[in-house]
């Protein structure tokens, strides 16, 4: 419900509006309403006046409700708070001390947060609270028996439709409990799933670790096979070049012809003993 429409509706024929802690655009206010707002010169309400609050819901709500007022003069409690978070207690007993008497609640649109509108009276009289599942009543139903008959009525339908949403609540609470349970199971599953995985991947690091030291060690072994490799053919060239250097000598050369000439000689001196033995 507007702010607008509680005061169309609460406000006396000829009343005044008196704002404390708000101050109301003009578009909220109707036209020709009287609007006393917060901060000017202090004026008493009177009977048929609306004051429109805007408190606290914590223990400093009661310093916001007057306790002083006229019989017949209305108080708008605006409260920024959740609906189900609503502190009756502590309203009703702000409201008990100042004589007012709760006539309508309702929850207020076009409000920057979430408010709850509490619409009590200054009487010392019993007055029936307004029904709050339809604002229009028919003509001539609007006082005594009529809205007392419906007042009850609410009460008696809204509590057979409260249980059967307390039932629903259940159920819901209860399908909850179960996907809970399915989802913990799931959650432990995955964590043993995790856990695995973390042992497969430490194995994992393991063996690479291994197969680096290994692949390390070939590579030293290797290398160690190709230096003696270098060092093999470097002896073998430079035996080469010494043969070669050798060879090339002029004492290899006389060694050469005097093995040639001692070869020819004990061939001389073989075949002399041949033809000896033969004679």
């Amino acid at each position: 419900m507007l702010i607008r429409e509680l005061i169309i509706r609460h406000v006396g024929t000829d009343g005044a509006l008196h704002e404390r802690g708000i101050r109301l655009d003009q578009a909220q206010v109707p036209p020709g309403l009287r609007v006393h707002h917060d901060g000017d010169e202090a004026i008493p309400p009177v009977s048929g006046d609306l004051l429109l609050v805007a408190a606290p819901v914590g223990t400093g709500l009661r310093e916001h409700v007057d306790t002083d007022l006229p019989v017949g003069t209305a108080v708008v409690l605006l409260l920024e708070v959740e609906v189900a978070e609503l502190p009756v207690g502590r309203v009703l007993a702000a409201l008990a001390v100042a004589r007012l008497q709760v006539v309508e609640a309702a929850v207020v649109s076009g409000t920057p947060a979430a408010t709850v509108a509490v619409v009590a009276t200054r009487t010392d009289d019993l007055v029936a609270p307004q029904p709050y599942l339809a604002h229009d009543l028919e003509p001539g139903d609007h006082e005594g028996p009529a809205v007392l008959r419906r007042v009850l009525g609410e009460h008696t339908l809204e509590g057979l439709v409260q249980r059967a949403r307390e039932r629903a609540l259940l159920a819901q609470v209860a399908e909850i409990g179960v996907r809970l349970g399915q989802v913990t199971a799931e959650r432990e599953q995955f964590r043993a799933d995790r856990q695995g995985l973390e042992a497969t991947v430490r194995d994992l690091e393991v063996a690479r670790r291994d197969a680096d030291a290994e692949r390390k060690a070939m590579m030293s072994l290797v290398e160690d096979l190709r230096k003696e490799a270098d060092g093999a053919r470097k002896e073998a060239d430079a035996e080469r070049k010494r043969m070669k250097s050798l060879r090339g000598s002029t004492s290899f050369k006389v060694a050469s012809r005097l093995a040639g000439m001692s070869g020819t000689a004990r061939r001389i001196i073989r075949r002399a003993g041949h033809w000896n033995a033969r004679r």
